[in-house]
Order: C-alpha cells, then sequence, then structure tokens
C-alpha cells in the first residue's frame, strides 16, 4: 500500500493497458503525466499493430524520463479498447494471464543485462475497466514462475 510512484530506481512498474495507446484517463493518466517519454513509446508501439493482435501480450519500456525516478513501465494489454468499448471482464481476465506472463519473461531477460530492482504493481483491471480486484488477483495468483 503506498504511492506506486515513489518506488526505488530499477522498479518495474505495471498497469493494464487497452490496445489503442490511450492512456487518457484513470492511472493511466497519471503514468502519462509522470512518464511522457514512456507514452511516446507505447504509443508508437501500438501503431505497429491492431489492438487486438496485442492482446494477452505486455510491453516493457525501459526508463526514458531525463528526470525523476528510473522506472520501467510494465503495460499488460487486457483490453482491446476502453470507455464503452471496453472488452467485457470475462475477456480481460483472459488475457491478464499471458500478458503478465509475457511482460515476467520480458522482465527475466532484462534482469539479465540491465539492474531491475523490484516489480509493483496496482490494482490493475479494477479502475475503469470495472473487473473486481479479486477476480484478476486470482488470475495474477494462479501464474507459475520458471526459475
Amino acid at each position: 500500500v503506498g504511492d506506486l510512484f515513489d518506488a526505488p530506481d530499477g522498479t518495474v512498474l505495471i498497469h493494464a493497458c487497452n490496445g489503442v495507446g490511450n492512456w487518457g484517463a484513470g492511472i493511466a493518466a497519471a503514468f502519462r503525466q509522470k512518464y511522457p517519454n514512456a507514452f511516446r513509446a507505447h504509443v508508437n508501439h501500438c501503431k505497429q499493430r491492431s489492438p487486438k493482435s496485442l492482446l494477452g501480450t505486455a510491453q516493457l519500456i525501459p526508463p526514458l524520463e531525463k528526470t525523476g525516478r528510473k522506472h520501467y513501465i510494465g503495460c499488460l494489454f487486457t483490453s482491446a479498447r476502453f470507455g464503452r468499448y471496453k472488452d467485457p471482464p470475462h475477456e480481460i481476465l483472459r488475457n491478464t494471464g499471458p500478458a503478465m506472463e509475457d511482460l515476467l519473461r520480458q522482465v527475466s531477460h532484462f534482469a539479465r543485462q540491465d539492474h531491475i530492482s523490484e516489480i509493483r504493481m496496482c490494482q490493475i483491471n479494477s479502475g475503469l475497466f470495472a473487473v473486481p480486484w479479486n477476480d484478476t488477483k486470482d488470475v495474477v495468483e494462479k501464474i507459475e514462475i520458471d526459475d
């Protein structure tokens, strides 16, 4: 509990994203304000693929900001769109596990080359995607991590 953004340098901060590249509301808007260069990298990533093709994948953005904390940003693509066009909760949950597994693979790869100190996550999917946190938590807790 606390401010996600107060994490030490080298921390991966995870949030759930749509596949359009919009960080316009909720915690995504806070990410956009604090990490404008990461937001630009995210938009470019989303422009290269269709929103549906991003589902169940993740994007790990290395620290790009010139000032402030040096955080990695972990974007889990759990819904193709946002707002009234967001995917239904069962589809968001179906995409959450594979997206988290993809992110953890990327983190493992980066950790061999760079310094990742820890991973922190807000209650993903529970804000504007309107998925009950306990449902997402159940999905995340079932993920098995290979050493």
